[in-house]
């Protein structure tokens, strides 16, 4: 890491924020896609391209900043933490927003039926939990027990299958050791593994975790992860498909954003969600700096904006500083706007090229 982008990595929860909104807009329009049609539609240089050149932003960071919010409420204290990221999730159902994943929408509605925070979450390896899982990594890099129950009542509001939490500790404990420095190179193969294999004992997570190291021995890992976590329409929002191979593009770019997020969208699938959890990672890894500008500048939201990320980041770093940590009323208007965004690609979709 060169000295510009230590620099510019001083403030760990803004590049965690800032890289996953880049990831997450550039990775939008392309949700749902094969490998093979995004080979057909994919134009360079990669850019904003969700609305008249402009990127918008998802549930994905949606998520990440109710997290930041939550964070600097409950002040260290893990149950207003699960109180206040709930009362999120539940003022947040009621705006509609768009592409809300069947356990999280089921989950939520428990929340609203009255059942207690650290019970709503259904049976579920969805990869929602992971998307909230880099900020609490590098919020708490050097506190292991209190980041795993940070990561834990995130987890447990939503899903509550063991996958899920083994992959949410496994990307919360990757940031945490870039955040903290142990990782400011890139690790060797056999230290991200058995960091890996220390964030759960699921049997399937650590047969996941094995094929990880697999991938990475191999002479093209992202090809490799592409094949073995994928399929022919690309990477699913199953965790133990989202997270190996978020993981797997992370370490063979380490030091790369740019590549990052390239070599997870043409891999396909549920390109928002994987490109935000690696582009976290990835700034953490290269530095703020090392984030495209014009990718930064031509993201166009509201009210979840760069303004907002900024804002918490910097009370994430400075709690005495103010920070927009109440719901955002206008995400009731925007909403709907998105929404019928989101259908005009889905129309754009049944037009070639196929």
């Amino acid at each position: 890491m060169t000295e510009s982008q230590q620099g510019s990595n001083t403030n760990p929860a803004l590049a965690c924020l800032l890289g996953g909104a880049v990831g997450d807009s550039l990775g939008l329009p392309f949700e749902g896609l094969s490998p093979r049609r995004i080979a057909r539609w994919w134009r360079e240089p990669l850019a904003q391209r969700f609305v008249f050149g402009r990127g918008m932003l998802s549930d994905d960071t949606d998520h990440a900043l109710f997290v930041a919010q939550s964070l600097l409420l409950a002040k260290g204290d893990v149950e207003r933490f699960r109180a206040a990221l709930a009362w999120r999730l539940r003022w947040w159902l009621l705006t509609l927003p768009a592409g809300i994943g069947w356990a999280t929408l089921r989950s939520i509605l428990r929340l609203w039926c009255f059942f207690p925070p650290a019970r709503s979450g259904v049976w579920s390896a969805g990869n929602g939990p992971c998307m909230r899982a880099p900020l609490i990594g590098a919020h708490y890099a050097s506190d292991t027990a209190r980041r795993h129950a940070f990561v834990d009542a995130s987890t447990l509001l939503t899903h509550r299958d063991p996958r899920a939490l083994s992959a949410a500790r496994a990307v919360a404990d990757v940031a945490a050791a870039i955040a903290c420095g142990e990782w400011a190179q890139r690790p060797s193969i056999d230290c991200l593994l058995a960091r890996l294999r220390e964030s759960g004992d699921d049997v399937d997570w650590r047969a996941s975790v094995a094929q990880v190291g697999d991938c990475l021995r191999h002479s093209d890992p992202v090809a490799a992860a592409a094949t073995t976590f994928g399929s022919r329409a690309g990477i699913s929002g199953y965790v133990l498909q989202t997270v190996p191979f978020a993981l797997v593009v992370w370490h063979a770019h380490h030091g790369d954003f740019a590549q990052t997020i390239r070599g997870v969208i043409r891999a396909g699938g549920d390109t928002d969600t994987v490109a935000a959890i690696a582009g976290g990672l990835a700034a953490l890894s290269a530095g703020v700096d090392a984030i495209p500008a014009d990718w930064v500048d031509k993201i166009s939201d509201w009210p979840h904006n760069l303004a907002r990320i900024r804002a918490l980041a910097a009370a994430l770093a400075n709690p005495s500083l103010p920070a927009p940590t109440g719901f955002a009323l206008g995400l009731w208007p925007r909403s709907p706007l998105f929404m019928m965004l989101v259908l005009a690609h889905g129309f754009r979709r049944l037009l070639p090229p196929y």
